[in-house]
């Protein structure tokens, strides 16, 4: 785009127009070759920062978790006491163990540690048990079926004895024998006698002994019938009526030289 009056004139003229013609000059180059692309306004942001090193951050390296075994084989354990401390079930709860939620095995009765390999349960885990025998049968874990173990209180499942029963071969008095009669003559059966025991460390007679005194004394009672309701209104009219005896024979009690509670009001007050 030449202009060379109009360049000619304005340098004789204004500068002014000598600005005007540079900048017709400059925009006609911009169009022949690239477009115009007016600039934006840069925006600076900045991001959040965190220091690489130092005590903002923490300890770069914290103190171990004494993780591993804290008691060896046959080591002698009570309730509670922890066998393995561990990340993960590396070690599996066998027999009289527990696992807690961080995975740690603790004993749940008192025996020996054993660490040992159940085939039946599973192929390839590794199990912690407590053994309830140092020697002998009773100290191999796994344990053999239908074995003998602690359950509750820390003591074995064991038969109940039965108790002592004394018989009475005398035959003359009757009050611990039964007559029977057999060909017109009385003869007289030896009867069972419950024993009686006292409480322990006591000179009183315990409570199991005092509920077979029936028992002892060959006392028999009528079974309860709940369809009878005429036994049961009965037996509900005498405990009303020795109720209120005991009652009006309370109220007709003298006091033996004790003061009356009862005082004259005056006013509000007792005198």
């Amino acid at each position: 785009m030449l202009q060379p009056r109009l360049f000619q004139s304005a340098t004789a003229a204004e500068p002014s127009l000598v600005t005007l013609v540079s900048s017709m000059n400059s925009l006609s180059f911009y169009s022949h070759h690239t477009p115009f692309k007016p600039q934006s306004s840069k925006i600076l942001v900045r991001y959040a920062s965190h220091a690489a090193q130092g005590r903002a951050n923490g300890p770069t390296d914290s103190a171990g978790r004494r993780l591993g075994a804290k008691k060896s084989a046959s080591e002698y354990v009570v309730p509670g006491n922890i066998i393995f401390k561990q990340r993960g079930t590396k070690w599996h709860p066998g027999e009289n163990v527990g696992i807690g939620k961080d995975h740690s095995i603790y004993a749940t009765e008192s025996g020996y540690v054993r660490y040992y390999r159940d085939p039946a349960r599973h192929p390839k885990r590794r199990y912690i048990g407590v053994a309830l025998e140092k020697d002998g049968p009773g100290s191999q874990l796994p344990a053999t079926p239908n074995a003998p173990t602690r359950r509750r209180l820390n003591m074995f499942a064991t038969p109940m004895k039965e108790p002592q029963v004394f018989t009475v071969p005398v035959v003359s008095p009757p009050e611990t024998t039964q007559p029977v009669k057999s060909h017109g003559m009385t003869k007289y059966k030896p009867r069972v006698i419950i024993p009686t025991f006292l409480r322990e460390g006591t000179n009183r007679e315990a409570n199991s002994s005092i509920g077979r005194e029936a028992e002892r004394q060959n006392v028999k009672v009528d079974g309860f019938d709940r369809k009878n309701r005429w036994q049961a209104w009965r037996k509900r009219a005498t405990r009303l009526e020795a109720a209120v005896a005991s009652k009006a024979a309370k109220g007709t009690k003298k006091s033996k030289g004790k003061k009356s509670n009862k005082g004259v009001k005056i006013g509000g007050k007792k005198r």
